[in-house]
């Protein structure tokens, strides 16, 4: 399978975690959730390396390389559950798609990818659909959660660039495994839950299987496009399919209908961004 076709996939299994996200963070402490959620991903994955002959070589001889992974995922996906618990799944995703310029940027400046002048067109068009949809446009100041979210997307673009830099060595699965479990360790050392709190039924109920499955599966994908070729930019540029997804989960299921206009404005400026993006990539 192509990288294009892997990306895409992610992209789709993306959007079915954050929704099934978005119905279980209001009842479980969103740190917590995270945590709960990353590390059941990572133990299935896990419990998986055997059954396709993957194992977690070379994991011991890049400790470094992967407590920086974990470092930027932790930080990432405490800011995404507190955002996702405190705004609209139409809106937050917006600001999350814009971790695709972060991973241009720092694919560029890290990793020597290309980022040709022409790309700056694209990063206008991103930057302009985040202000349409900041609380206060004329000011480009954002809420609370909309910075939350923000700070969420420039950590994710950190760490698609982390994976394409550390990743190759690995098996897919088993990079898999390890970014999920680290992950899932490191947020629930920093929200230290309850005894009470793991033991929420919510949180081994099908939504949280669905949230730890889709998590295992986004990143196995995306790391399987980076080994087909795909580069940071390109494989998560074409990931933001899940935009449109949860866009329209949101508006139309939701009932998320308040400053539809500016939504939708901000969609397009965000898609035509991307797609520039890409092109010049």
């Amino acid at each position: 399978m192509t990288w294009w076709l892997l990306a895409l996939a992610a992209g789709g299994a993306s959007a079915l975690n954050v929704f099934a996200s978005k119905r279980l963070v209001a009842r479980v402490r969103p740190a917590v959730l995270g945590g709960v959620v990353h590390l059941t991903g990572g133990v299935l994955c896990l419990a998986l390396l055997p059954l396709v002959g993957a194992d977690l070589v070379p994991a011991a001889s890049l400790v470094p390389q992967l407590a920086v992974m974990t470092s930027v995922y932790v930080v990432g996906n405490l800011l995404y559950f507190a955002a996702l618990a405190r705004t609209q799944l139409s809106e937050i995703d917006l600001f999350l798609r814009s971790s695709a310029l972060w991973t241009v940027v720092g694919g560029a400046a890290l990793l020597g990818e290309a980022f040709p002048p022409a790309a700056l067109v694209g990063v206008v068009f991103v930057l302009a659909s985040l202000a349409t949809v900041a609380e206060r446009p004329r000011r480009l100041r954002f809420s609370g959660a909309q910075g939350l979210a923000l700070g969420a997307a420039v950590a994710f673009g950190a760490g698609n660039v982390v994976d394409k830099a550390i990743s190759a060595p690995f098996d897919p699965l088993g990079y898999t495994a390890l970014n999920l479990v680290l992950t899932g360790i490191g947020m629930l050392v920093v929200a230290r839950p309850r005894a009470s709190e793991l033991r929420a039924p919510a949180l081994w109920r099908p939504t949280a299987w669905t949230i730890a499955a889709t998590f295992a599966l986004t990143q196995w994908l995306l790391i399987l496009a980076f080994a087909a070729g795909g580069s940071a930019g390109g494989v998560i540029l074409l990931a933001q399919v899940r935009l449109l997804v949860l866009m329209s989960v949101g508006v139309l299921i939701l009932g998320e209908r308040d400053r539809l206009g500016r939504k939708a404005l901000a969609a397009v400026l965000m898609l035509v961004g991307v797609a520039v993006l890409v092109g010049t990539g």
